[in-house]
């Protein structure tokens, strides 16, 4: 109420101190509000524009008959005058060409001569804070065609920063074959709100002075030139808040950040021709700190707090988002989770970065540690008469074994056994150093769990309170001094600064989901073709500084992994070299390491899966089982090995043979390759070779990876080694080509696997994975890892 009475005095008071539209008194190169429409359509493009205005003239202190509507959208802008007995529509277009760099146009008709109307042509470039250069070509092809150049200057520098306090602004216009005087003037803001300016038209020696002043999203005020002793009035609703000393909100507000589902490197993504479909189920990690940067930065938010939200992403990528919101809490501000229901992961994550959790008395908290538990389905095939022929480099490359043994190996135990230990150590330090907690005191708690019954919750030390949805608001405002939950976090602010800092382009390639030949699935799988082209695009385009390789795979084909390899090591060789950083989400594993070996700099997470270097193939033979159904084979052939390795017939010595050398070469050239890009020996690479799966802890040891770190850390490292002093602008590899990208409220893809039985769904991946590798029988692939052993 307070902030419409105002706004109304603003208005009441400007009514009374512009003839019909004469908009040359407003700046070109400056003008960039909901006037832009008129004044110069490509500051469209600049962001500020959105919303809704009116203007009115008045003459001698009386209201004319002469006003204008305006609508704009975000690159779109319309204006209806009428005046008089003329009436005018505007149809104007702004749009960023490039970096600080903005193009527009406009149409201008009567409503009986639509098709006589003139058209408009408009420049906008800001290069520098202190710097704004417009012009204009309007009433193309016309006799009355004319050319406006403009410039706006701030002089003032403050904090290292040039000030939007003070603008002098100068046009110049051309028409009728001849250049007339400027235009120059002064805009002030010394008061966050209240805006004070003046032109002195130097061609008709005229002044004209204005008042305007913005309350939240509302801007109003006057313009009156002494010359014709007109003016005008005007209100404007943004689309954007304004910076204004009257404008004030609640400081003490806590966020709910409506966090669940999958957490990406990047979306999976289907292509129909020109058309993009991507999930929007889950939330990517870059969309995820970026929030939690921008939340951080609002001195309105003081916390923020989570509900019965459950994220499916593995340990890795909760320590990645840990050391995020570790980060927002250095501001002091805080961390809340409630939760019906927590999951394994979900309450290490949670208990490493919470301020406070509490828990619906009827709920359940699932601690449990972790374990790997595998199917075995040697005895599943002996029954249906199928034969699969298993050559590994080393026991410890058990990919295969699912399909070859009717238990686990012993180097299988002792591999995992290893694997659970590293991983189950970071998560005990994760939750005591969360809780305040001694390590003793978590291994007790997680083997006491699952606490079906919360009570048993709270005894333990787990979370801090019991209580129910409702009460969780009045909860935080005894805590933390009366705060608010609110659902908004970004209020889109008019902008004040001109220009975009220079930065430099760094490539982010992504790299997720199993290796194989040909095209990748977005999201779900890379195929060489795809990747090599990216990391090409990458290296020989001039304008990237260096290229990022953020990588979540197990591997795959190594024919696939070999080719991306070799473009990968390319980047270091040739005229321009550039430096690769390697970040490890959840997995980087044998051919998925394979990939990374020639970085500069290898980045993981202490709870990150690698190593697994090693090579295994299978090869299935289904003599017994055609045996069984009665189905005949008889084979005419040119070559003695032209039926190599069929499923039709026992396999041959020979082949076996020929199969176990190319295994062994495989072997040892992913050693060699890994030695050589690691500064390794080729037999300290092989000591920690032969298949081993390693955490991240294992790799940093073994040198394997250079250091901890995720997405941030390797943005400065490439900093760093490519010798950027500007910003990195990160720029996704390859480039889409869609015209349509369309957001999914569901994962359409997975739905209905991912409603069957775990024990089941496990069966069906992994069989399908076995799809992708239908051009070789060699692979550089990691053994299977259960997915709670990493979620």
């Amino acid at each position: 109420m307070k902030k419409g009475f105002i706004l109304c005095m603003i208005l009441i008071a400007s009514i009374g101190a512009l003839n019909a539209f004469d908009y040359s008194y407003f700046p070109t190169a400056t003008t960039d509000d909901f006037l832009a429409t008129k004044v110069n359509p490509a500051a469209l493009g600049f962001g500020n524009a959105t919303g809704v205005g009116y203007l009115h003239s008045f003459q001698d202190k009386h209201m004319q008959k002469n006003w204008a509507f305006f609508l704009n959208l975000k690159n779109l802008g319309y204006c209806y005058e009428k005046m008089d007995s003329t009436e005018l529509h505007t149809l104007s277009g702004g749009s960023k060409l490039a970096k600080n760099i903005y193009f527009g146009t406009d149409y201008v008709w009567k409503p009986a001569g639509f098709w006589k109307g003139d058209w408009g042509l408009y420049f906008l470039t800001r290069p520098w804070d202190f710097l704004s250069i417009a012009g204009s070509w309007r009433n193309i092809s016309k006799e009355n065609e004319s050319y406006t150049m403009g410039f706006g200057l701030r002089p003032i520098r403050v904090k290292g920063r040039f000030c939007y306090k003070i603008s002098l602004t100068c046009d110049a216009t051309y028409s009728n074959k001849e250049w007339r005087k400027p235009i120059v003037g002064i805009q002030t803001q010394f008061l966050n709100g209240i805006h004070l300016n003046g032109y002195y038209d130097f061609e008709n020696e005229g002044i004209s002075v204005g008042v305007g002043f913005d309350i939240s999203h509302f801007k109003t005020g006057a313009q009156y030139s002494n010359k014709s002793k007109s003016g005008m009035v005007y209100g404007n609703i943004s689309g954007k808040r304004f910076h204004s000393f009257l404008t004030h909100d609640k400081q003490n507000k806590f966020y709910n950040y409506k966090l669940s589902g999958a957490v990406y490197d990047i979306q999976p993504v289907q292509k129909f021709g020109p058309i993009e479909i991507v999930s929007s189920s889950g939330n990517t990690m870059e969309e995820i700190i970026e929030k939690v940067k921008t939340l951080k930065k609002d001195d309105r938010i003081k916390g923020i707090v989570f509900q019965s939200g459950n994220l499916s992403a593995g340990l890795a990528k909760f320590q990645e988002l840990q050391d995020a919101f570790i980060d927002f809490k250095s501001t002091g501000k805080k961390i809340v989770f409630y939760y019906d229901y927590i999951t394994n992961s979900n309450y290490v994550f949670a208990s490493s970065i919470a301020d406070k959790i509490y828990l619906n008395p009827g709920g359940i908290l699932d601690l449990r540690g972790i374990s790997a538990s595998m199917p075995y389905i040697k005895g599943l095939l002996d029954t249906l008469g199928i034969d699969v022929i298993r050559f590994q480099s080393h026991a410890y490359k058990n990919a295969a074994n699912m399909f070859t043994e009717t238990h686990m190996t012993e180097a299988e135990r002792e591999m995992y056994e290893d694997f659970l230990s590293d991983l189950y150590a970071q998560m005990v330090l994760m939750i005591s150093e969360g809780r305040g907690m001694t390590d003793e005191q978590v291994r007790t708690a997680i083997d006491n769990g699952p606490y079906l019954l919360a009570e048993r919750a709270l005894e333990a030390g787990l979370v801090d309170g019991l209580i129910y949805r409702d009460q969780l608001e009045d909860t935080l405002k005894v805590l933390y001094e009366d705060v608010q939950i609110t659902q908004r976090y970004k209020i889109s602010e008019n902008r004040l600064d001109w220009s975009d800092d220079p930065t430099a382009k760094v490539a982010v390639i992504y790299a997720t989901g199993n290796i194989h030949s040909g095209k990748s699935i977005p999201g779900k799988s890379i195929g060489d073709e795809t990747y090599m082209k990216a990391v090409e695009q990458a290296r020989k385009d001039p304008s990237i500084k260096g290229i990022i390789l953020r990588i979540d795979s197990g591997g795959g084909s190594s024919l696939a992994s070999e080719n991306i390899y070799r473009e990968v090591f390319l980047c270091k060789k040739g005229d321009n070299p550039k430096p690769v950083v390697s970040s490890f989400s959840g997995v980087a594993a044998s051919g998925g390491y394979y990939i990374a070996c020639p970085s500069d700099k290898i980045f993981a997470e202490p709870t990150s899966v690698t190593g697994s270097i090693g090579v295994i193939a299978a090869v299935p033979n289904l003599t017994r089982l055609f045996e069984k159904i009665h189905v005949n084979w008889d084979n005419v052939k040119e070559g003695r090995n032209a039926d190599f390795a069929s499923m039709y017939r026992p396999m041959s010595d020979e082949e076996k043979k020929m199969i176990t050398e190319s295994v062994s070469a495989e072997y040892k050239d992913f050693v060699g390759h890994v030695a050589k890009s690691r500064g390794m020996t080729y037999e300290e690479v092989d000591a920690v070779g032969k298949g081993r799966v390693w955490t991240g802890t294992k790799g940093l040891e073994y040198g394997l990876i250079d250091a901890y770190g995720g997405m941030k850390e390797a943005v400065a490292e490439i900093k760093k080694l490519a010798n950027i002093q500007k910003e990195i602008e990160l720029v996704a590899y390859p480039k889409s080509k869609s015209a349509f990208t369309i957001n999914l409220s569901m994962d359409t893809h997975d739905m209905t696997l991912n409603d069957l039985p775990r024990d089941i769904r496990i069966l069906i991946e992994r069989i399908q994975e076995s799809t992708f590798y239908n051009e070789g029988r060699i692979l550089y692939l990691m053994p299977y890892i259960m997915p709670e052993i990493l979620e």
